[in-house]
């Protein structure tokens, strides 16, 4: 098999864990990827080898060196820019293919796709098809994100709704490649000590507003004394939204013997102890087209209550290992969280594919576009 050289893009590092799962099949496939990154901020963990990575991305604003503030962003945004152009010539060094996996400012990205095209295809992995799922970002992160789609040479989505989502949107079908999403790996570990007399459900991950936890609380909010008696939900992770009008609104409702929070980024070791002591995981989320969480629990034989959507409505089959329920249904999300207590998962989740498997398909996409590419200029 011919090694492939393949450059990787993922400046913000918003998809860390998948990036090196990725990595990993793309290599059982003779695929040699050098990734593209930011440098890594304190206590996150190193999911891609660092033998892999060139961290050329926001050195002075991100990382280890993390700042925040509308000055620190207007330098941030000429980083990216300086980032994009050091891309772009690594792109002409023996590199066979560029694979970004997320835009990061289209209007600005589009140039240098552009200048990368004429040397090498150029691939994009459309993670979510509504862009951020729907949350309230700066215009400069979207503005353009259509002429983005229409540049490359190929686009990937993780579902069969992803692709019928592109399509609707005028991208010629020929060019959208469905490759699902793989399992994530959790390290090992023992339960946390927990009260034994709950029924225990985790919403877990980075706390956005599109994730519905405001649903989630409502919800609870309809519960009976006996069912609150019984569950206990915690929330764990990183806020990325105002987290005071959810915690005000607990309280309103009486729940704050239901309900715990861990707002904060787990560690390794403190998130395989939480996820593994759930009893069921929640996804009351508003808009998604592939969940990493989900991934990254699906192995643990849990009940899964989510929204009925995207990957979820992929790999739950409701009654048997879950229950999937309208987005922002609260009557019916109480009722799926009261109806999930010491239920036991008759069918695992959906199978998936595995990442070498994964690798595989991502490498047929390249060769293809290669094969093309030489067949033009012949």
């Amino acid at each position: 098999m011919t090694t492939l050289n393949g450059l990787l893009v993922d400046p913000s590092l918003f998809t860390a864990p998948y990036d090196g799962a990725l990595s990993e099949g793309l290599e059982a496939n003779g695929v040699k990827p050098v990734w593209l990154t930011r440098r890594l901020r304190p206590n996150e963990s190193e999911e891609i080898p660092a033998l892999n990575v060139r961290p050329i991305f926001y050195g002075l604003t991100d990382g280890p060196r993390r700042r925040h503030g509308k000055r620190w962003q207007v330098v941030k945004g000429l980083e990216h820019i300086a980032g994009l152009r050091r891309t772009a010539k690594l792109a002409r060094r023996g590199f066979d293919v560029v694979h970004f996996q997320w835009t990061v400012l289209p209007r600005i990205d589009i140039h240098a796709i552009k200048q990368m095209r004429r040397h090498v295809p150029v691939v994009l992995t459309v993670h979510d098809t509504t862009p951020f799922n729907g949350k309230a970002v700066n215009p400069m992160q979207v503005n353009g994100l259509d002429d983005v789609l229409h540049a490359v040479d190929a686009l990937i989505v993780h579902t069969e709704f992803g692709r019928e989502t592109l399509c609707a949107q005028g991208i010629d079908a020929d060019r959208i490649n469905v490759i699902p999403h793989g399992p994530l790996r959790l390290r090992e570990s023992g339960a946390e000590e927990r009260r034994p007399e709950r029924w225990r459900i985790v919403m877990f991950g980075r706390l956005q507003a599109y994730k519905g936890l405001d649903v989630l609380i409502e919800a609870a909010g309809l519960f009976d004394a006996e069912t609150r008696a019984r569950i206990e939900i915690v929330i764990a992770g990183e806020p990325m939204t105002d987290l005071a009008p959810h915690m005000r609104r607990v309280m309103a409702l009486g729940l704050q013997d239901v309900f715990e929070f861990r707002p904060h980024r787990l560690d390794d070791a403190a998130m395989a102890a939480l996820l593994h002591s759930a009893d069921a995981f929640v996804f009351p989320y508003r808009a998604i087209e592939a969940s990493g969480v989900l991934y990254l629990v699906a192995e643990l034989g849990k009940w899964m209550v989510a929204s009925d959507l995207g990957a979820f409505r992929d790999m739950i089959s409701d009654g048997d290992n879950g229950a999937l329920v309208e987005p922002g249904d609260a009557a019916r999300l109480a009722d799926a969280l009261r109806g999930s207590i010491d239920r036991e998962v008759a069918t695992g989740l959906k199978s998936t594919a595995g990442w070498t498997e994964i690798g595989g398909m991502t490498r047929q996409i390249y060769e293809r576009l290669i094969r093309d590419r030489r067949e033009l200029a012949a």
